[in-house]
């Protein structure tokens, strides 16, 4: 079965510069990356990323939450 990647929804990007900026915030700052860790909700996750300079949806961060962090595992439960 082919796969193909679905575009995300107009207005609610999650550019791949941001989660590029994202990535290696969480490599650089390791209390970003331990607090991002201890939230357990995508909505919490993206409050505290917009704290820290980064605008991105919880839909966003749901549909990135495997390549978030190297090794691809999840970063939230679902």
């Amino acid at each position: 079965m082919a796969t193909c990647p679905i575009p995300e929804p107009e207005g609610t990007p999650m550019a791949a510069d941001v989660l590029h900026q994202l990535r290696q915030r969480l490599r650089d700052d390791p209390g970003f990356a331990e607090a991002l860790r201890q939230i357990e909700t995508t909505a919490e996750a993206a409050a505290l990323i917009h704290q820290h300079g980064l605008d991105v949806t919880p839909e966003s961060l749901w549909r990135h939450r495997g390549t978030l962090v190297e090794g691809g595992r999840p970063t939230w439960r679902g």
